[in-house]
């Protein structure tokens, strides 16, 4: 079988490949790029060794258009308007897996194939995507808003190994990388510098400081609602004599509230939107994820107009943050998500 394989040029892809190949497939390699050529001297590295001991072709795709208009500038106004988006969310159904799919049919391949840490399985005559076996990388966090169509077509050839066995493929194919492997920040945002700043930056937005306010008084100002999302406590450059912490953001005054009780974070109900694809799931019982590192917890999901549900836990949850992915699981199967608000 062709496949084709999104390569950033660190572990994960690589070792992917080596795992296609292994397996018999022709593999050709692709690297997206969102700025344009050419690419990073370590990206092009990378990739050149990898293919290289993997004897594979390679491409670049440049869909720093597309990017732009579907994940940069959406984002950019989620945070100017105080909510706090997942860029990768909204990258990989429009871009990620939309643009190298359709890269996939100019080339003649049957699948796309990605280092993503997801599993692969079947229920009732349909491919479904799953949490990776090593729960500590599970990726399918990030899938929530794909369309189930494209499940057929994509591969995840890292679902069923853990990070360390990968690590022991890298070592015994002799594969050496320039960047940490281990990076969690997104691609396009260099390092140290805010992903609000360089978003806001990249579309154009000037930032808008305002002022910072506790139970109707100010006591501070901020440089901009794009740097603060709920929750917050530190870099805020308040000093009340006790812990504070943002607890709501307003878009239209541009002003940010903050309180000490802890109590004041707790929500037991929100509501997911949908997203530009994908589907939201069918009212029910689920388990919802709030944010990538959160624990999933059981909720109840009901209808709530078109493209939206009304979800309510029976434990109030911490910091739900509006622009974040709400992705809803059923044990390790994931059954899809949505864009989380708190608007009624």
């Amino acid at each position: 079988m062709k496949v084709l394989l999104a390569m950033s040029g660190g572990v994960d892809s690589c070792c992917a490949g080596a795992l296609l190949r292994r397996a018999g497939h022709e593999v050709v390699g692709v690297t997206m790029l969102v700025d344009g050529f050419p690419p990073s001297p370590a990206v092009e590295r990378g990739v050149a060794m990898c293919c290289s001991k993997l004897g594979i072709e390679h491409r670049y795709l440049d869909v720093s258009r597309k990017f732009q208009e579907e994940v940069v500038l959406p984002a950019a106004r989620e945070y100017a308007s105080g909510r706090t988006p997942n860029p990768c969310s909204l990258c990989n159904p429009a871009v990620k897996f939309g643009e190298l799919l359709k890269f996939a049919d100019a080339v003649g391949a049957d699948r796309l194939a990605t280092g993503h840490y997801v599993r692969q399985g079947r229920h009732e005559g349909k491919e479904v995507l799953l949490r990776g076996r090593d729960k500590a990388k599970d990726q399918s966090y990030f899938l929530a808003l794909l369309d189930e169509a494209v499940f057929p077509r994509l591969l995840f050839p890292l679902g069923e190994l853990t990070k360390e066995v990968v690590r022991g493929i890298a070592r015994d194919l002799g594969f050496t990388f320039e960047k940490s492997e281990e990076s969690e920040e997104l691609c396009f945002v260099p390092p140290g510098v805010n992903a609000g700043d360089e978003l806001l930056r990249r579309a154009g937005i000037p930032p808008r400081p305002g002022i910072i306010r506790f139970r109707g008084k100010q006591v501070g100002t901020h440089g901009g609602i794009h740097r603060i999302t709920l929750g917050q406590r530190q870099g805020l450059g308040v000093a009340l004599g006790v812990p504070a912490f943002v607890t709501a953001i307003d878009g239209a005054s541009n002003q940010v509230e903050l309180e000490t009780d802890p109590s004041a974070l707790l929500r037991d109900r929100f509501a997911l939107k949908k997203g530009k694809s994908g589907v939201l799931p069918v009212p029910g019982e689920y388990e919802i994820q709030i944010r990538y590192r959160s624990r999933p917890v059981p909720c109840t999901v009901a209808a709530a107009g078109e493209n939206r549900l009304a979800v309510s836990v029976p434990r109030p949850l911490r910091a739900v943050t509006p622009g974040q992915i709400g992705a809803l699981y059923r044990g390790d199967r994931l059954m899809g998500g949505g864009i989380i608000t708190l608007e009624n």
